[in-house]
């Protein structure tokens, strides 16, 4: 019952760290994207240093450096095809692609750790994943599909699920291991990809005044948010974990947008709503 207060305490960082995510790609069409993300994975950097160099566990063994680096691989590359892919198809779809991949761990979890995954479960998940595509679509978004699109929608769900697989490894296998070293060379990796795509020309300085506090804010969310889910992905089964964050996370990100964001409440979006709690329902269920 702990775990499950964790996972629900994070939950208002999931929306705060959205929010900055939100305000700053609505910035000249997402102009200032990657200089966000670079500037959010080496603020994180900086804040999880500390907590390393007082961090008594094991810091150079292979395990957590491997998981660290491919974290770190993956959260760049989400980070960096999510932007070609709403070029290419649209918001919704790649929504749904990011937050399918929960369903990843999920399936593992039951065939190689034994854990539980019933009807109801699976049932709940679906639910979830296409709570949130009604959620995040829009009558704007009539793009086609084109093989480009598609593929860059698979390479964002393996990608996005292999952030939570391996949070779930470090959890069970290495978890005498520094958690605070996993993150840190994480956010490392990913600042250091991130940093190859990034064009300090044509920045407006006063565009940073919403850029740098927004990154700040993301990397202290997400800080929290991964330490906490890395921790708790060796005790708490999949199934409830993934889709409690995730799928709560986003709900209330749709609900608090209506307001920070003055976003219309569609019929479409309510429907999602409904879906949503109770997919979350049948999957604690």
């Amino acid at each position: 019952m702990k775990e499950i207060w964790l996972i629900l305490a994070c939950v208002p960082l999931y929306v705060v760290n959205a929010f900055c995510d939100k305000a700053v790609s609505a910035q000249k069409g997402n102009t200032y994207n990657f200089l966000y993300n670079a500037i959010k994975f080496f603020v994180g950097s900086l804040l999880l240093l500390p907590m390393l160099l007082m961090d008594k566990a094991p810091k150079l063994e292979a395990g957590v450096i491997l998981c660290g680096v491919a974290t770190g691989v993956m959260y760049a590359l989400s980070k960096t095809l999510m932007l070609k892919g709403y070029e290419k198809t649209s918001v919704a779809f790649m929504t749904l692609c990011h937050s399918a991949g929960m369903i990843l761990p999920c399936l593992l979890g039951h065939f190689f750790w034994a854990e539980p995954l019933g009807v109801l479960s699976v049932i709940g998940m679906l639910l979830a994943v296409v709570s949130i595509v009604l959620l995040k679509g829009g009558k704007e978004e009539k793009k086609g599909f084109d093989p480009v699109g598609v593929a860059l929608g698979a390479v964002i769900f393996l990608a996005s699920g292999g952030v939570m697989v391996v949070q779930k490894l470090m959890g069970l296998y290495f978890a005498a291991q520094s958690v605070s070293a996993y993150n840190f060379y994480s956010f490392l990796v990913a600042l250091l990809l991130l940093s190859l795509f990034l064009r300090p020309k044509g920045v407006e300085k006063r565009d940073m005044r919403l850029v740098l506090p927004c990154a700040v804010g993301s990397a202290l969310s997400l800080c929290v948010i991964s330490l906490v889910m890395t921790a708790l992905a060796g005790k708490v089964p999949s199934v409830i974990l993934f889709p409690l964050f995730n799928g709560l996370g986003i709900i209330l990100v749709c609900i608090g947008s209506v307001f920070a964001f003055k976003e219309k409440m569609t019929v479409k979006k309510a429907l999602g709503l409904v879906l949503g709690v109770c997919g979350l329902c049948l999957v604690n269920f």
